[in-house]
């Protein structure tokens, strides 16, 4: 099956997802704490002087992610839904920001806007994760499968920390610097994962395909057999 129509989204959450990254990072450069402080998504309060940048910049990233999905349609149907489902709840993130200092049970009193952003975008992001150990686990293109396993080998255990350092630690340096750790390979992996889409041979057959035309032909060699076995038969019965 040629691919061609793949090629163009998967560049494009490229560049999405690059720019995305940037916009994120400039907005947090003017925030009162050091860099490494403090939750991304106060980027996006209302009281930031680049809220607006941000907010573009999430966006484009949600886009990278749908994108993506778009390009991966041919060959794995339900990731691209879930790779979808994530940029929506992306879109979402960037729609309602938190409050100033984001601040997120069980150690913080949260307000609702609080609570739709943290959960948007824990759902954006666990959905990306799902997706890339989905990818990793079908046969699919080796490149595609090897490198998926590398940025979810990375990506899981990061995630899991990150969410037990949420619950037992709550905001501070460790969750804060793990946060924009964990977030880069899953970023990386729609940077890497679109490049390698783009330079796929024209004609790939995506993996269930390659398993319907395995049983066809099997199917086929089936009936060859039974047709030669019954011409022995009938041989037999005339001689």
């Amino acid at each position: 099956m040629v691919l061609d129509r793949s090629r163009w989204p998967a560049g494009f959450a490229v560049v999405f997802a690059v720019a995305g990254t940037a916009a994120v990072m400039y907005a947090l450069g003017v925030l009162p704490e050091p860099w490494t402080r403090g939750y991304i998504s106060e980027g996006g309060v209302a009281t930031s002087p680049r809220d607006g940048i941000y907010r573009t910049g999430i966006l484009a990233l949600a886009g990278s992610l749908a994108l993506l999905g778009a390009a991966l349609r041919r060959l794995v149907p339900f990731v691209c839904a879930m790779l979808v489902a994530a940029a929506v709840f992306g879109v979402l993130s960037s729609a309602v920001s938190c409050t100033p200092g984001c601040p997120l049970p069980p150690y913080e009193p949260s307000t609702a806007p609080d609570l739709v952003h943290a959960g948007a975008s824990v759902l954006a992001v666990g959905l990306a994760v799902v997706a890339m150990v989905a990818v990793a686990l079908i046969a699919l293109q080796p490149a595609l499968r090897r490198t998926a396993r590398v940025f979810s080998g990375v990506t899981v255990p990061l995630a899991l920390l990150l969410v037990i350092g949420l619950l037992a630690i709550g905001r501070g340096l460790f969750t804060s610097v793990l946060e924009r750790v964990a977030l880069v390979p899953v970023v990386g992996w729609v940077v890497v994962t679109g490049v390698l889409l783009c330079r796929l041979p024209k004609a790939v057959v995506p993996a269930q395909a390659q398993f319907a035309g395995r049983s066809k032909a099997a199917s086929g060699i089936a009936l060859a057999d039974g047709a030669s076995d019954a011409q022995a038969a009938e041989r037999a019965t005339a001689g």
